[in-house]
């Protein structure tokens, strides 16, 4: 992992679980909406430099991103507007839901407990 997670509360179990999925050979899978999310923060938090060093780490691993299409995107508007109340999800997290529906999937690496209503969470077998 590099210099901009390590004082991440999270840190120590997301290399956990990155050392499982190296292990296992999985397929790993982003949507270009949780990479922009991600890029996004490092540099609100961090800068330009540390989000460009991010970038570049990211698109040397093996993960393959998936784009955004109207398909997901109106799904990601159905899932939304279908939910109970305002709290827990917002609309970056149904349109993750939204792309996971899309292509068949039902695990999500994250550390947002909302999505446990909706998702495996963290599961690496």
């Amino acid at each position: 992992m590099l210099s901009f997670c390590k004082n991440d509360i999270f840190h120590q179990q997301a290399k956990e679980i990155v050392q499982k999925i190296n292990l296992k050979a999985h397929k790993v899978i982003a949507s270009n909406i949780s990479l922009s999310e991600t890029i996004n923060l490092i540099f609100r938090l961090k800068g330009q430099l540390e989000a460009k060093e991010f970038y570049g780490y990211f698109i040397k691993t093996n993960t393959e991103v998936i784009y955004t299409n109207k398909e997901i995107f109106q799904l990601g508007c159905k899932v939304l507007f279908n939910l109970k109340s305002k709290g827990g999800l917002n609309f970056f997290d149904c349109l993750h839901l939204a792309t996971m529906r899309h292509l068949g999937i039902e695990n999500i690496l994250t550390f947002d407990s909302d999505f446990k209503k909706f998702a495996k969470i963290n599961e690496v077998v």
